[in-house]
């Protein structure tokens, strides 16, 4: 069999990439750009649902989503009916205060139901304080981590108190991470292992962590597919493969766990 001559090497050429959605208008570059997996790492009265409140219900002239930028949210919480800072939530949007996983099958069924994508309302699903010891690592949760776009979620964002409940593939999705102040060194050390690589060393990451914490209910916003992280949505601290603004000790204990 005689041996086939090719003309040139074979190379990949780019899919030709859908049309963008009209519904999905523009966002400030600090702010969380749908479609978004956002995972937040943050124990009681961290600033959480004030976070939430801020990002649903502020204008979109102020740089938030507004009531209007989703057609639906969908709020899962354990814990949504102990905590009077979400009582404006309550009143907004679709609220549970219990999770089962057939919650996220019908909830995908019932986008299913229109049709094709571009059919389907633009939605927004918030899950809070859900992930337990007792979740299993097949639940419906993390596998709609790697298909929630095709369900037209513009936003799902998964908030936790213990970063250890969280599995491979909801950490391996994430497009948008925030940590609020950690209480537990252990538990930011796992978090600094997580995510380190998009910002050099552990050291470096704790550095920007500490910058971005200062001062009660602030926050460390990292968009993990831009190298980038920011103090809540206002400041860049860290772009580019370098620290902005200067940098920050680490406490002597930290340091010595490294």
């Amino acid at each position: 069999m005689s041996e086939k001559i090719f003309m040139k090497a074979p190379s990949i050429i780019p899919v030709k990439e859908e049309d963008p959605d009209k519904r999905i208008k523009p966002v400030h570059p600090n702010f969380i750009k749908p479609p978004a997996l956002l995972l937040g790492i943050g124990a009681v009265k961290s600033g959480k649902t004030v976070l939430v409140n801020n990002i649903c219900l502020r204008p979109y002239e102020e740089g938030f989503y507004g009531q209007d930028y989703f057609d639906n949210v969908h709020i899962i919480s354990n814990t949504i009916n102990n905590d009077p800072n979400a009582r404006f939530l309550r009143k907004a949007f679709d609220v549970k205060d219990f999770y089962t996983d057939g919650m996220i099958s019908d909830l995908v069924k019932k986008q299913k139901s229109y049709g094709e994508k571009k059919d389907m309302p633009f939605i927004a699903l918030l899950l809070d304080d859900i992930l337990g010891s007792n979740m299993k690592r097949n639940n419906e949760v993390s596998f709609l981590a790697t298909r929630y776009r095709h369900h037209n979620i513009g936003l799902m964002g998964v908030f936790t108190q213990n970063f250890k409940s969280v599995d491979t593939i909801l950490r391996n999705n994430a497009t948008d991470v925030i940590i609020f102040k950690q209480t537990n060194n252990k538990q930011l050390i796992q978090i600094a292992e997580e995510f380190h690589p998009s910002f050099g060393d552990i050291k470096t990451f704790l550095k920007i962590y500490h910058k971005a914490v200062e001062g009660k209910y602030n926050f460390l916003y990292i968009k993990v597919q831009e190298g980038k992280a920011l103090k809540n949505f206002e400041e860049v601290i860290y772009e580019d493969g370098k620290m902005l603004g200067g940098e920050v000790d680490i406490p002597d204990e930290l340091e010595d766990s490294i």
